[in-house]
């Protein structure tokens, strides 16, 4: 009906906590509210939507729901209308990991500058250390050697 797999079903029933029912047997007994909720899922699955996202926006039509009454239990046209709340919300996440995104781009290309700036500062330093080796090789170069050193045949 969904054109899905089996372990997909299941994957979206764990991962997004649906209940649905069982028989005796434990096999899956699907309402139709429960294949419009799937179908709704897998809509906002093809928007591009993870399922953390999907699982947050089920959750908030949820609240916005009647008391006791979930997602899987809403009627046909009301549905429609938590799809739009739904598409609202998941908007709304979207927009939020982009801007997530463009925050992570701009520390990423701050640590760039920063690891710069520290090679810089380490070649920096191996230079002041090897110009100063060299000078001090070249003045015990020019001094006599130590009576140690004469003994040691060096």
């Amino acid at each position: 009906m969904l054109g899905i797999e089996q372990h997909t079903l299941r994957y979206l029933e764990n991962t997004l906590r649906l209940k649905i029912k069982r028989d005796e047997r434990g096999d899956r007994l699907y309402s139709e509210r429960d294949i419009d909720t799937l179908r709704l899922v897998l809509q906002l699955k093809d928007k591009g939507l993870n399922t953390t996202a999907i699982k947050m926006a089920l959750e908030n039509t949820e609240d916005q729901g009647a008391p006791g009454e979930t997602a899987l239990q809403t009627s046909r046209p009301q549905a429609n209308l938590e799809l739009a709340d739904i598409l609202s919300i998941a908007s709304k996440i979207m927009d939020q990991n982009e801007a997530l995104f463009e925050q992570n781009k701009k520390m990423e290309q701050r640590l760039d500058r920063m690891e710069k700036k520290l090679d810089q500062r380490n070649e920096e330093r191996e230079k002041t250390i090897a110009e100063f080796l060299s000078l001090w090789k070249a003045e015990q170069e020019g001094r006599p050697k130590s009576w140690f050193s004469r003994l040691r045949g060096k």
